[in-house]
Order: structure tokens, then sequence, then C-alpha cells
């Protein structure tokens, strides 16, 4: 693996990697280097679970599609180095300073305009765990849910990597009965996973976490890993 003395900085493609704005030739370049590079991958890691969590910290506005095409545009422009793309950037932007890391600014503006106007504030309901020996590790893993309005995500920090063949799947209970969400993640190489919940929560009592087959299941097949209660 490099180490910082032959380490060349790429901390803007990391970034820009992370939001989705590189081209295809670009993306597959940069995933190629950060097999090598230690530095490049926790830099992915750690703007990857910043990005996820930024929508939920930004004021809440709503997007046109045009003003959302032109933010993308304009990191892409950005991050290619354009003495005018950084000044338009700027313009664009106000006080979100396009420079070093400018493209995680970028992604702070992209998340404060995708939400919905009127939604309250963001409540943080911890989530109970099972004990380390199930997870078969030394650590157990933290959890919790950031609930803005009727959405939320799931956050877990110190989360193990999955069985081999396995993936964590994300349920809803309501009305007495678990309901699949399709929604499959697994942590990156920090341990930090953020999955978002899926449709409305309206009548959901609790949010659970199974480790599945890959591909997820139809109904779970073993007791909650995590357990997050939306019931006061």
């Amino acid at each position: 693996m490099s180490g910082s003395a032959d380490h060349h900085p790429r901390s803007d493609d990391a970034a820009a990697y992370v939001l989705g704005a590189l081209d295809g030739h670009e993306a597959s370049d940069f995933r190629a280097h950060i097999t090598s590079c230690a530095l490049c991958a926790e830099e992915v890691d750690r703007f990857a679970a910043t990005a996820a969590l930024l929508p939920l910290a930004a004021p809440q506005i709503e997007t046109p599609a045009q003003l959302r095409r032109r933010v993308i545009g304009e990191v892409a422009r950005e991050r290619r180095g354009s003495p005018a793309a950084r000044a338009g950037g700027r313009r664009l932007f106000g006080r979100y300073e396009l420079v070093g890391a400018g493209a995680l600014a970028v992604g702070l503006a992209i998340g404060a305009l995708l939400l919905a106007p009127g939604t309250p504030g963001t409540t943080v309901i911890h989530a109970q765990v099972a004990s380390a020996t199930r997870w078969q590790t030394s650590v157990r893993p933290k959890a919790w849910l950031d609930r803005t309005g009727n959405s939320a995500q799931l956050v877990v920090d110190d989360l193990p990597q999955a069985p081999s063949g396995k993936v964590y799947e994300v349920w809803i209970e309501r009305g007495g009965k678990v309901l699949a969400t399709k929604t499959l993640f697994e942590p990156n190489s920090s341990g930090k996973a953020v999955a978002a919940v899926p449709g409305a929560l309206d009548g959901a009592s609790a949010i659970l976490v199974t480790a599945e087959r890959r591909g997820g299941a139809k109904v779970p097949t073993m007791a909650p890993l995590i357990d997050a209660s939306l019931q006061a």
C-alpha cells in the first residue's frame, strides 16, 4: 500500500467520487487507485460517512431540478481546476468555499436542497443492539436512528462485516408484522454504516436489522441484531 511519503493527495477526487461527480473512466481509475492507497481509501470512507449525514444537518429548502443539475455540473468543473469554474462555484454557493475538499461543501449544499420544506428537526433514537457474542466480535456495535419528520436513516458504528455470504437487511415492524424493505447494507472499512429507511414511517413501531443471505430475504431468519423502537 502507498505510504504517506510517496502519496500524491487526491482529496478532490475522493470527494467527487463519493458525490458521483466523476465520469466513468475517472471513477474506474480512482477505484483502482484506492485499492492500493490506504490514505485515499480512508478519505473515501470519511467523506462517505459525512456526506450521508449532511442532509440532516442542513437548512431545509426544496430544490428545482435545474438547480441540482447546475450544482453537480459545478462540482465536476471545480474538480478539474478551471479558474472560471471556481469563480462560478463561489457565485453559485455563496458562503460555501470550493477549495481543498470543496466538493464536500457542495455535498452540503446538495443535501440542504434535497430536503422537503417544513420538515421538523431531527430526533435521535438510540437502538437496542445484540450482545457482542451474537456479533462474534469483542466490540458491541452502537446504532441509532436519525429521524426527520416521517423518514429516517439508520446509523451504525463499530459494525463488523456480515458473516460470509450474508448482508445486513433493514426491516420495518408495522401492525405486529415484520416487513422487508429491500434495504441491504454493509459497513465501510472503519465499521461505519448508514442505511436509509425507505418509505414513510406511518404506523411503524420499530426498525430492525438482521443478517440475511446476499440479495435479501422475504422474512427474517433470525432474531434482530438491532431494534430501534419508534414508540414513545
